[in-house]
């Protein structure tokens, strides 16, 4: 059987990269067998300033729902470093 540990706790914002090429960046809100929910997520995009993040659908109203990212489409995920975490957390909590 194989056992899974569970590297990254909910409030921990981390990075996924999908099938698509997009990555991800967002809060973790839950992660089971089938995928991973998070808060407030964004896609991680270039711009003539760097790097910058967009909000990862724009129906979503990030204030009141999450999004689930199934596991058949994420190819890798990794926490957040620093620079990027401080980023998300600047453009996900301006008013």
């Amino acid at each position: 059987m194989l056992v899974e540990r569970m590297k990254y706790k909910a409030g921990d914002v981390i990075n996924i990269k999908l099938v698509s090429g997009d990555e991800i960046v967002g809060e973790l809100v839950n992660r089971d067998d089938t995928g991973y929910e998070l808060k407030k997520p964004c896609i991680v995009v270039t711009s003539p300033d760097g790097i910058g993040l967009i909000q990862a659908m724009f129906g979503l109203d990030p204030d009141h729902e999450n999004l689930v990212y199934r596991d058949q489409h994420v190819v890798t995920v990794c926490r957040t470093h620093d620079k990027m975490h401080d980023h998300y957390v600047t453009v996900t909590t301006a008013e």
